[in-house]
């Protein structure tokens, strides 16, 4: 994601659940910005009912005019809305800012949330309402059906692009394969329809130009 304009009222990166944000379940990733330090938030549940963690509040988090790497995973245990298990709660997400893994400010409403996420809405840059992308870049977006925490240092790749189809080697360290993701999208060429390289979502492009096409990659 390449931030160009600092804009004060930050930007929703990702967003996937219910059409109904207030009671409907959902996952949201933002990107804040608050007198010129900027942090990423991730919100699981409804507005009503959620768990919420925040990278810290710094200038050098995410740079302006940088493209700078967002990696948020879920390790697939159990989530809800019990007091006790909060810190349960908060630890199943991972949020890793080029290649480091942040250490988050958590919060909640009614202590998590325990309905589903319905598949209603799938976008990248956009909430319920709103401009569309204002004032990002998005180059590289993908989504594994998997815990990719252990392979961060293969996936970011020191900063630099690639064909992320391509992982398929395995790391001596971890001992475990850096799978493809299950969806994968670059916005090269079309600014109307965005392929699922690696899948069958695909996407179509709202409030896009040919201005917007990333041509600058790492």
């Amino acid at each position: 994601v390449k931030d160009t304009l600092n804009n004060s009222s930050g930007q929703t990166l990702f967003y996937f659940g219910n059409q109904d944000t207030t009671n409907g379940g959902h996952i949201e990733v933002r990107l804040i910005q608050t007198n010129g330090n900027k942090r990423i938030r991730l919100r699981y549940g409804s507005l009503n009912n959620m768990i919420q963690l925040q990278s810290p509040n710094a200038s050098n988090v995410f740079p302006t005019n940088q493209w700078n790497h967002v990696m948020i995973t879920y390790d697939g245990n159990t989530t809800g809305a019990s007091s006790g298990s909060l810190s349960s709660y908060y630890s199943r997400f991972k949020i890793f800012i080029n290649g480091v893994q942040q250490t988050t400010n958590n919060s909640h409403s009614n202590y998590g949330y325990t309905g589903n996420i319905a598949a209603q809405n799938f976008r990248f840059g956009r909430y319920a309402s709103g401009n569309y992308p204002k004032d990002v870049l998005f180059n590289q977006m993908a989504i594994w059906d998997s815990d990719q925490s252990s392979n961060i240092s293969g996936i970011y790749n020191g900063g630099a692009t690639q064909d992320l189809t391509s992982l398929t080697t395995v790391d001596g360290t971890m001992n475990t394969a850096y799978l493809p993701p299950a969806h994968y999208y670059e916005v090269e060429n079309s600014t109307s329809t965005i392929s699922d390289i690696n899948g069958t979502a695909h996407m179509v492009g709202y409030n896009f130009s040919n201005s917007d096409i990333v041509t600058d990659a790492p």
